[in-house]
Formats: C-alpha cells, sequence, structure tokens
C-alpha cells in the first residue's frame, strides 16, 4: 500500500522506457501516455501504458501494455514498471521496458 498525498481514484504517470535495437535500427524514444486501469493510489492498482516510438529511419511503432501494480518509494508514493514488444505495420517488433514516475496529476472527468 503506497502512503502519501491522497488522490482521486484515477491518477496518471508519466513515465521512461527503452527500447531494444533490432532489425539494423534504434528507436530514440517512447512517447505517450498512462492511463487508470482499476483501482485507487492504495491498492493493488495498475495502468494502462499507450503511444508510438519516435525513429529517424521513417516509421514508428505503436505499443499498449499493462503495468506491474504499485511499487511503494521509501519517501511515500509509487511507480510502475513495464514491459512488451511494440506492433507496426512492418511485420516486425522492438521489445522494451521501464518505469513511471511517481502519481503526477488527475486525468480529467469522464476521460
Amino acid at each position: 500500500m503506497s502512503k502519501g498525498v491522497a488522490l482521486p481514484e484515477a491518477h496518471s504517470h508519466y513515465f521512461r522506457g527503452s527500447i531494444e535495437k533490432r532489425y539494423n535500427h534504434h528507436h530514440l524514444s517512447m512517447i505517450g501516455f498512462s492511463l487508470p486501469v482499476n483501482g485507487t493510489s492504495f491498492d493493488q492498482h495498475v495502468h494502462r501504458i499507450e503511444g508510438i516510438t519516435v525513429i529517424d529511419q521513417g516509421h514508428q511503432h505503436r505499443y499498449s501494455v499493462q503495468s506491474s501494480p504499485p511499487i511503494t518509494l521509501p519517501g511515500g508514493g509509487h511507480y510502475h514498471t513495464f514491459s512488451g514488444e511494440t506492433i507496426s505495420k512492418e511485420k516486425h517488433e522492438h521489445y522494451f521496458s521501464g518505469q513511471t514516475s511517481p502519481p503526477i496529476g488527475n486525468p480529467p472527468l469522464n476521460w
């Protein structure tokens, strides 16, 4: 259970990840968003991590994975880890992994 600032049921995280080099090219970064899937800041909730990769070779990949349950930080708050494979029209994938920040706020109501 996470201790810290009580947030309403839905909250968001920013995240960073790394993407493997495969097929003679490397995707430079991941851009996207996290969406709450279930629960609150104080239970075993998870998030949907979605977005696209950025590359200088002229194509992108999509990704959409579910995060781990929260991992409590020593000073309060929590973060999540995630990993998976990208999706693309090019019929090849890249493995990626990363972690979120502590909660940064709440998406607008009725999202």
